[in-house]
């Protein structure tokens, strides 16, 4: 049976897979390799949005470790608290732009200050998969 830490885990993960999701949508666009399409791009976000619903649950301290699952969370998402709390807000104001990019334009003016929220927090609050 998985506990609470696994399951918090679990939720972060799923969350970010469907944010990785939503990339892999977008960045085809972004690159010129495919159109733009509003209703892909609406799709992609809400799906990110749904999985990522719970976030503020999935970060107590006893969720540093799994039980059973690993987690790639580094330890300064809690030494730091203020500074991961920050990089989140940062990527939620990120995610409301492009949410509200009604046009192409407007989607690929939102897009680089996502992608590099993205990468920010990964960089410091996330090592790498082995």
């Amino acid at each position: 049976f998985a506990g609470a830490a696994d399951d918090a885990i679990q939720g972060r993960q799923a969350c970010m897979k469907a944010n990785g999701g939503a990339m892999g949508a977008m960045v085809p666009m972004i690159k010129g390799e495919k159109p733009y399409e509003a209703a892909v791009v609406a799709d992609a976000l809400a799906k990110a949005e749904a999985a990522c619903a719970a976030w503020a649950t999935y970060w107590g301290e006893n969720t540093q470790k799994g039980e059973t699952l690993e987690t790639w969370a580094k330890p300064e998402v809690w030494s730091d608290k203020a500074g991961f709390e920050a990089a989140g807000g940062e990527y939620v104001k990120a995610f409301a732009a492009l949410k509200a990019s009604s046009d192409e334009a407007g989607f690929k003016a939102a897009f680089g200050g996502f992608g590099g929220t993205c990468k920010g927090c990964h960089e410091k609050f996330r090592r790498p998969k082995e």
